[in-house]
């Protein structure tokens, strides 16, 4: 077979309204969320007469198990499709994605549905044996290396980049701003796959957004807008999402932490799948 014949494509990609976390999906099991997706994204391919040769699932809040194989007989893809689950912590989605791409080229498939599925609101909790601690995440690197949390990572970052609160707070509100005028605009109407009868994302809300959060570039170096009512002047008021700042940080970085509820990701759950 050519090398052309075996270039992977995306053709159909589907997935859930994104929900945060005890909202939207509070009772649904990340099964739950991935089974309709699939199901969907295998009616779309199936006038072009090729099977489904296998389901490639990122998951990294569990519950555990082979959430792929699960998913897919949730689905009705049949015993005969088979299932594997990967776990890259925030990048299993997008690994599952790769994985999939790599056995299409290589000619070990044909079609391969491939995406992530998480429930924050249904993640199993766990506690530690002997001390009866809660399991917050698994560990990324061995006992002796360090292994900070994401936030006081993502606050080190923003000092060596030298990446000040005002720009993270412009950027999200950019962001916010985008994502709705692409909402009102029915850019995502035909990727969203109903589930109980949600079909709209939780976030971002239109009545946050103002002329002035889509990111215009009026100042080279923007000072935090302080407007009531909209991403901006709400990211800019939100306190800091981690406890303190290095003591070795410049003042400033001390006074004002960059990271905030403002412009950090929050916990949704929902699925996003490709074949």
């Amino acid at each position: 077979m050519s090398a052309d014949r075996l270039a992977p494509v995306i053709v159909a990609a589907r997935r859930t309204a994104i929900a945060t976390a005890s909202r939207g999906f509070a009772n649904h099991t990340v099964d739950a969320l991935a089974a309709p997706v699939i199901a969907g994204v295998a009616a779309a391919v199936a006038p072009s007469g090729l099977p489904v040769d296998d389901v490639v699932l990122g998951n990294c809040m569990g519950p555990g198990g082979d959430l792929a194989r699960v998913a897919a007989l949730r689905a009705g893809l049949g015993a005969d499709v088979p299932g594997v689950t990967v776990d890259r912590q925030c990048g299993s989605g997008l690994d599952a994605v790769m994985q999939a791409a790599s056995r299409v080229r290589a000619g070990d498939a044909a079609v391969v549905i491939a995406g992530g599925a998480e429930s924050a609101s249904t993640a199993p909790h766990r506690h530690w044996p002997g001390s009866g601690e809660r399991y917050t995440r698994a560990p990324f690197t061995p006992v002796g290396f360090p292994d900070p949390d994401m936030g006081p990572a993502a606050e080190h970052l923003a000092r060596v980049r030298r990446i000040p609160r005002h720009r993270q707070d412009a950027w999200a509100a950019r962001s916010h701003a985008r994502a709705v005028a692409a909402q009102a605009a029915g850019a995502f109407d035909d990727e969203i796959v109903p589930v109980d009868g949600v079909a709209r994302d939780d976030r971002p809300v239109p009545r946050w957004i103002s002329p002035a959060s889509s990111g215009s570039r009026r100042r080279s170096r923007p000072r935090p807008p302080r407007s009531r009512g909209t991403v901006h002047g709400r990211a800019a008021r939100s306190r800091p999402a981690t406890r303190a700042a290095s003591p070795t940080a410049p003042r400033r970085w001390r006074s004002r932490r960059p990271r905030s509820r403002g412009n950090s990701a929050s916990r949704r759950s929902g699925c996003a799948l490709r074949p």
